[in-house]
């Protein structure tokens, strides 16, 4: 294998990437770093790649440009724009892009590289993410049909029906997003940064990013955002599958580097002659170990503390409310029928033991190796410094790396371009033509979206300023109890008769309670963060005053009320409720907490037995979720007389309403 590995470098010394001393390398499982390189030359190849990709997404979007003129003529320009109708194939690929972003291409390698096993919290996420989808989605996707639904918070609109809940709903849904979309161009800044050797510092990424997504929303709107995710969909599962395996055979699988005492170790200089020189091998006590896990760092391997298993807990709560984020409501629209949609769902169940273990691999493989490469690749990112060494060692895993940067764009652009679609439909339709310019003409929502798309990466631009990739794992927490504000109207909308009063109440209260909280200080805030703790005086408030409130605005059931929802959820058989709160109980309950904090732990298949035993929760939830999709029944199609527009059902008179 040694020899034939020579052979394969000998042959690509035409590139200069791989001129390189591959036979010491290959010689044993103790592998000697690359020095880190120093001038492009060697990128000409990847620049080529990811040139022709960002090619590629350009002729998707002037073809889906195409259909969305085509569909302005039928369906008209508001909802060609924001909105459209999809089967199961597409709207699948399109929903797991949007779900996996640049949080699991880099935040998930940082957190995995810092805090270790931790990360693994990343698959129950996605598990609560799609418990969450269970609950709301077959009932929001029937009413998006009989009600004519195009913008996510139409819901709002027409089962409460006040400005004053319109705007406090949007304004919880667009804040969080423009965390969001910050986010997506700090892992994009990051990745490029490192891709080019830091020749393009952060700023002009960012400002690229922001060219990109903005050309390609406005080349097709909704249609340009999905066929535009599916390819990059494609590039992600092709690269997360590979990727554990391709690194596995270099480094070691996780069974193998993860002991003390592995195969891969090392010991080295902790210091380099530059910052591009690897650290020579060494013998003594000043030394560092190299090439396992447990030798480099031991405290992986240790029961978590109290604060982290708060972490994780409230970091899996918030991630329940993931579902009401504007672009995944968009897309439980999207659905061209209901039975696609439990499809879709289906398949996020499957997503996250493909998607997330990569990312966790990477930051592993980074904790492991880390001492023994070079400075400028040890201060690089997880994902980036991974990727730096590992395009060094020969054809085909420069082609694997070329791939996977082409994978890390697909991920980051795919949730941004969404996200902004998101942010762009609230303001321009939310908050402008239903509220506050209700005379605006439909092609001047299309350019107020435009508008308010590039307002929302002006501000996201300068938030991306502020931001760094280790904070992703903190800032999916904020922006996840920033969502929580809306589960409550969602929730609660859907299942009872919760008034508008109560619903408005809560958000006030929460966002009140944030901010004295923030300003004042939590004493809690090593266990419970700042925004899980006024999400839940959120949910007190409504529940306190549901239950006062009872009989008062009997306005709003002139409006949407549960009986006509489950008139017309009548002809289905609905996901049992029970099930998707055991998914969600489970999942929360697999956090770390039933040892001694800083106990050691057992290595188990690569993994401490803290680590074994959540992944076993995780599995029992996703069948737990599959038993739930299997017993979902969709609505039978039946023929409707044409829906009443949203839009002119709010707050008309009541005999008019109750026509609807």
């Amino acid at each position: 294998m040694a020899r034939l590995a020579t052979l394969i470098l000998h042959i690509s010394a035409g590139f200069p990437v791989l001129t390189i001393a591959a036979p010491q390398f290959f010689a044993s499982p103790q592998k000697m770093a690359f020095a880190a390189e120093e001038s492009q030359e060697g990128n000409v190849v990847l620049y080529t790649v990811v040139g022709l990709y960002l090619a590629l997404l350009t002729v998707i979007a002037k073809l889906a440009h195409r259909r969305k003129q085509n569909q302005a003529a039928v369906v008209g320009k508001v909802k060609a724009h924001f909105s459209g109708s999809f089967g199961k194939f597409t709207l699948m690929l399109t929903t797991f892009s949007t779900i996996y972003s640049g949080y699991t291409v880099t935040g998930i390698p940082e957190e995995a590289f810092t805090r270790g096993y931790i990360s693994l919290r990343w698959i129950g996420a996605t598990l609560v993410i799609v418990a969450g989808m269970l609950l709301l989605y077959p009932r929001l996707r029937r009413l998006s049909v009989e009600r004519s639904y195009t913008s996510p918070f139409d819901f709002i609109s027409d089962r409460f029906g006040t400005r004053r809940c319109r705007l406090l709903c949007a304004a919880c849904g667009v804040v969080p997003m423009l965390l969001y979309i910050a986010v997506q161009m700090v892992a994009f800044a990051a990745m490029v940064e490192g891709m080019t050797l830091q020749v393009i510092p952060k700023t002009p990424c960012m400002l690229i990013f922001c060219v990109i997504i903005i050309t390609l929303e406005m080349l097709g709107g909704m249609n340009s955002v999905v066929f535009t995710d599916v390819v990059q969909c494609l590039v992600m599962l092709l690269s997360f599958l590979v990727t554990p395996f391709a690194l596995g055979l270099e480094y070691g699988f996780l069974p193998e580097m993860a002991p003390g005492d592995c195969a891969y170790l090392s010991h080295v200089s902790p210091n380099s002659t530059s910052s591009h020189a690897a650290p020579i091998p060494c013998v003594g006590s000043d030394c560092l170990a190299s090439g396992c896990i447990a030798a480099v760092r031991p405290d992986f391997f240790l029961f978590p503390s109290r604060s982290d298993f708060c972490d994780v807990f409230f970091f899996l709560f918030n991630m329940l409310a993931a579902p009401v984020t504007p672009h995944m409501l968009q897309r439980a629209y999207l659905a061209k029928a209901d039975a696609d949609l439990r499809w879709v769902i289906g398949a996020m169940l499957l997503a996250p033991f493909i998607a997330q273990p990569p990312g966790i691999v990477i930051g592993l493989v980074k904790a492991a190796n880390n001492p023994a490469w070079p400075p400028i690749d040890q201060t690089a990112t997880a994902f980036s410094s991974v990727m730096a060494q590992f395009k060094l060692v020969g054809v085909l895993q420069y082609v694997f790396v070329s791939v996977m940067t082409c994978c890390a764009l697909a991920a980051i652009m795919s949730t941004a371009d969404s996200a902004l679609m998101g942010v762009s439909s609230v303001i321009s339709n939310d908050i402008l033509s239903k509220t506050l310019l209700p005379a605006l003409s439909s092609e001047n929502v299309v350019r107020a979206g435009t508008v308010a798309s590039l307002c929302a990466c002006i501000v996201s631009f300068f938030l991306g300023n502020y931001l760094t990739s280790t904070q992703m794992g903190a800032i999916k927490s904020f922006n996840g109890g920033m969502m929580m504000q809306l589960l409550p109207a969602f929730g609660m909308g859907l299942y009872t008769e919760v008034s508008e009063r109560s619903i408005t109440l809560g958000i006030v209260v929460g966002l009140l309670s944030l901010l004295v909280l923030v300003i004042c200080g939590d004493s809690l805030g090593s266990y419970v963060p700042d925004i899980s703790l006024s999400a839940l005086l959120n949910f007190l408030t409504v529940g306190l005053s549901h239950s006062m409130q009872c009989l008062a605005d009997e306005s709003a059931s002139k409006l949407l009320n549960v009986k006509a929802i489950r008139d017309m959820m009548a002809s289905s058989r609905e996901p049992k409720l029970a099930l998707v709160a055991l998914m969600l109980s489970l999942a929360l309950v697999s956090a770390p907490w039933c040892s001694t904090p800083g106990a050691p732990e057992p290595i188990i298949f690569g993994f401490p037995r803290w680590g074994c035993i959540q992944l076993g929760a995780f599995v029992v939830v996703f069948s737990l979720g599959m038993l739930t999709v299997t017993l979902w029944k969709p609505p039978v199609a039946k023929a409707v007389p044409p829906p009443c527009d949203v839009h002119s059902v709010v707050e008309m008179p009541a005999d008019a309403a109750t026509k609807c």
